[in-house]
């Protein structure tokens, strides 16, 4: 038996047969049945010696001399005098044993029609690239398929022009790199500049005074210096100024004075016009929460 047809290491059991075999068995004699039939499906027929069943199973002599008779009796085992073997045991083992040899011939057999295919189909195309008269058996499958591989092949003009472009495209990008003046000595708008930008970027933008605009230049710069030794710079001066604003902008601290300046016009704007439709007015203060709508009612004489 080959090394890739051993069963040794695996052992079927057939419930319907063994609980058929087993019921004069009580539980420990079960037991000491099954180490018997692993060492016998490992190493074979076992010597008809009482010392080496006890040894096998973990009983005492004396019980191994009734537990053998008792195998003997129901026919799994039989014995030559000298050893005990097991024809169903024999006979499960070959089985088995066939069956994991018809399997690994199957998956060979599988293995060998893919990969043989393919080294059919490489060979043929080496014979035709060495001998171009034999073109005429390709097969109309193969020569769709090269057409759509030539289809999808660039021309050496229209490649010459797209990787000329992409040259200067690159050129461009690098000389840009080159010319950017680092963001550390870049001559960010002064204070009036800055208020103007914001201004028109945003109505709610807030009014730089020098100690905060001194900060933001600091922490901008700071945070894209590190930014350009990651290879993430801001190359151009129009685009530097478009961040700063943004900047400024997106800082919390203004965020939320704006939102709060909002809802006290808001309330201002709601008392002025106090007038009207109560109904209405109390829709109007929902936001503002339940404790203004009852001060507003206790104002209606």
């Amino acid at each position: 038996m080959s090394k890739s047809d051993n069963v040794d290491i695996w052992l079927p059991i057939y419930i319907g047969d063994m609980l058929a075999m087993t019921t004069r068995f009580s539980t420990e004699q079960v037991g000491a049945l099954y180490l018997l039939i692993m060492d016998y499906w490992k190493n074979g027929e076992v010597p008809h010696d009482e010392k080496i069943i006890a040894a096998i199973t973990g009983l005492s002599t004396n019980k191994s001399k009734a537990f053998i008779n008792l195998l003997l009796s129901i026919q799994l085992f039989e014995s030559n005098g000298e050893l005990l073997f097991s024809s169903y045991l024999d006979d499960k083992k070959e089985t088995a044993s066939n069956n994991r040899r018809m399997k690994s011939e199957r998956a060979k057999k599988g293995s060998d029609a893919r990969w043989g295919k393919t080294a059919n189909n490489d060979s043929e195309v080496d014979k035709i690239i060495e001998y171009p008269s034999n073109a005429k058996v390709i097969p109309k499958s193969c020569l769709s398929k090269a057409k759509s591989m030539l289809e999808q092949c660039p021309s050496s003009s229209s490649s010459s022009s797209s990787s000329s472009s992409n040259k200067s495209s690159l050129s461009q990008v690098n000389n840009n790199i080159l010319n950017t003046v680092p963001i550390k000595d870049w001559a960010a708008p002064t204070l009036n500049q800055t208020n103007t930008l914001l201004k028109n970027a945003s109505s709610s933008a807030p009014v730089l005074d020098l100690k905060a605009y001194t900060n933001h230049i600091k922490n901008f710069k700071t945070y894209y210096t590190e930014q350009e030794l990651k290879n993430n710079p801001i190359l151009t001066d129009d685009r530097r100024r478009d961040v700063f604003v943004t900047w400024i902008n997106n800082d919390r601290q203004y965020q939320l004075k704006n939102k709060g300046e909002y809802y006290e016009q808001a309330s201002k704007d709601n008392q002025t016009n106090a007038s009207g439709n109560a109904f209405d007015h109390a829709a109007s203060y929902v936001e503002q929460g339940q404790q203004d709508v009852d001060n507003y009612f206790d104002r209606i004489p």
